[in-house]
């Protein structure tokens, strides 16, 4: 299976790639050991999310070398890839931040917790310098001042599905540009890779994807997923269910590069 899935990449026109939540890093901060002795503490839930911000870039070393691994994976390939997860690691990866869309929100920037307005606004260097000295056990909570709105003195939170007033802004270009790209896959010879998306938006990657299987006659789809890996019965011709971890998955594809 591993080598018709490397020969599909090699021979597609296209390569559309979906990751899902077994790829989101904050999946990760559950188990570690220093992140739940530090949140336990934790006294203010506006901190929670610049914490993981923080630890996030100490950890996951095995996810960074997967996406890395379908970075080569990739090369010279017209590609887009549809990430569902926020920590932005696979931007990092060697893989072209202009083929990346990221729906679901980053870390990367903040916006009006009440959305009085749909601006974009870059993380404090310096808030982020005090997180770590808080994280590091150097200075108390009460140090830490939470950004607030500069139009309306709401507070600052981070550009995340998980919103009260999500900021879409934030995605909607390279989702038009994803969208543009789409137009290009009809009647084409198309590779489609779902690695870890289970159902958690299934609107964004899952359900689309089937989609796009189903109409298009020269696609191919493979679904990673450590449990909700089955096909749907319309498109069980041209779909593989693989059952494994996408982490390991792709250092096993990797090897056919």
């Amino acid at each position: 299976m591993m080598e018709h899935i490397a020969n599909s990449i090699r021979e597609a026109q296209l390569v559309l790639v979906g990751v899902g939540e077994e790829f989101e890093a904050k999946r990760l901060l559950k188990s570690n050991e220093d992140y739940q002795r530090i949140i336990e503490k934790v006294q203010e839930d506006w901190i929670v999310p610049y914490v993981q911000k923080v630890m996030l870039e100490q950890i996951g070393t095995e996810v960074k070398a997967a996406y890395k691994q379908l970075s080569d994976c990739l090369n010279n390939k017209n590609y887009y890839v549809i990430s569902l997860c926020q920590d932005g690691w696979i931007r990092s990866s060697g893989i072209d931040p202009n083929r990346i869309s990221e729906p679901c929100g980053t870390y990367e920037a903040l916006q009006c917790s009440e959305g009085c307005n749909h601006e974009l606004y870059v993380v404090p260097e310096e808030l982020l310098a005090q997180i770590k000295k808080f994280v590091a056990g150097e200075i108390p909570e009460t140090d830490l001042k939470q950004p607030v709105c500069p139009r309306c003195g709401k507070p600052l939170v981070f550009n995340q599905v998980e919103a009260e007033h999500y900021v879409e802004e934030g995605y909607l270009a390279k989702w038009q540009k994803y969208k543009l790209w789409l137009q290009g896959t009809v009647n084409k010879k198309l590779c489609v890779l779902e690695l870890g998306v289970g159902m958690k938006y299934p609107s964004v990657i899952r359900w689309p994807f089937e989609k796009i299987v189903f109409f298009n006659q020269k696609a191919e789809l493979f679904r990673v997923h450590s449990k909700l890996y089955q096909m749907t019965e319309e498109i069980k011709e041209k779909g593989y269910g693989i059952c494994s971890s996408p982490v390991d998955f792709l250092k096993e594809l990797s090897n056919r590069f």
